[in-house]
């Protein structure tokens, strides 16, 4: 590459936008530098842990998969806002320092995306620039669909795999597997991996529609932004600290169902009553006739759902 004066000069104006990057959860690229015709990077040292080393085998709990999902989201939602996709997400490109603090490493495979829009003119490929375009490009388990078949990528590919390291943090297993390159490749393209509440209940509902969305097969059905999935984590992460499951939340409506359908049922007993009192106060002699209905002797059902109305009310006549 460093002999190729065009492509050197793209080398170091992505690295000099990845430099810019000035984001706590981003690592520091201090310099674009040469040392006798070699081109190399100064970037600081990050001291701590792989994120592949902090997912055990059954998966991260709510809490610290949250802790690192949010940084890990707030990440890569700076890197697009100045336009770099990183196209190479994994645990082992993600570090966790010694004081708990994430940062997202190694942008080499970064690619700023177009200024403008793809110019529609005719220009001359030669064989070398049709395979150059149509390479594969990052580490096969942590791919999107459009990456696997070679095409073009945005920021939305992040996103997809994003979603498949939320998985994994999720589960401790990778979505797409396979015994070869191959194969994972076919299974990105082509599966719908078990959903997350499935491989591991417990988990909230809500987190397993996120990591399903990032990974939608169509990059138009995913998050359309990371600033959105970050949203998002956010709001499982506050439901979660306030301290109400989904399965208590669940478990307060069916109570609170129950206690209205006693209501009800004593509520209409009582109407039934009232409506047979004057009956018992006129009541007259033995043997003596009297106008009006007969005494209520048995209830009857009024509605299909008892519990479920909010303000039933009765006709004149009872």
């Amino acid at each position: 590459m460093a002999s190729d004066p065009e492509r050197l000069q793209r080398f170091q104006r992505e690295a000099q936008a990845v430099a810019a990057l000035n984001h706590p959860n981003v690592v520091t690229i201090y310099a674009v530098e040469e040392a006798e015709g070699v081109q190399f990077i100064t970037m600081e040292l990050v001291e701590g842990k792989a994120l592949t080393d902090l997912i055990p085998e059954h998966g991260q709990g709510l809490p610290e998969l949250l802790r690192f999902g949010i940084p890990l989201a707030d990440a890569i939602s700076a890197a697009h806002q100045r336009g770099i996709v990183h196209r190479d997400l994994k645990p082992a490109n993600v570090m966790v320092t010694t004081d708990g603090r994430l940062k997202v490493l190694d942008f080499g495979l970064a690619k700023l995306k177009p200024a403008g829009a793809v110019s529609t003119e005719a220009t001359t490929v030669t064989a070398a620039e049709l395979t150059a375009r149509h390479s594969i490009i990052g580490t096969p388990s942590y791919m999107s669909p459009e990456q696997a078949e070679g095409k073009p990528v945005d920021h939305r590919t992040d996103i997809f795999s994003a979603g498949v390291i939320l998985y994994e943090m999720a589960t401790g297993r990778r979505p797409f597997r396979g015994d070869s390159v191959v194969t994972i490749l076919s299974s990105i393209i082509k599966d719908t991996p078990p959903p997350v509440l499935e491989v591991k209940p417990g988990l909230p509902r809500e987190l397993d529609r996120i990591i399903t969305r990032c990974l939608a097969k169509d990059p138009a059905r995913r998050y359309q932004s990371a600033q959105e999935l970050r949203s998002d984590l956010e709001g499982v992460q506050q439901q979660a600290g306030s301290g109400v499951s989904p399965l208590r939340v669940a478990a307060r409506a069916l109570a609170l169902r129950a206690r209205r359908k006693r209501w009800w049922v004593a509520a209409l007993v009582l109407a039934a009553l009232m409506a047979s009192l004057p009956y018992v106060l006129n009541r007259r002699e033995p043997g003596v006739s009297r106008a009006g209905p007969a005494q209520v002797e048995r209830t009857l059902s009024l509605t299909s759902s008892p519990g479920v109305e909010q303000y039933p009310s009765l006709s004149p006549d009872g």
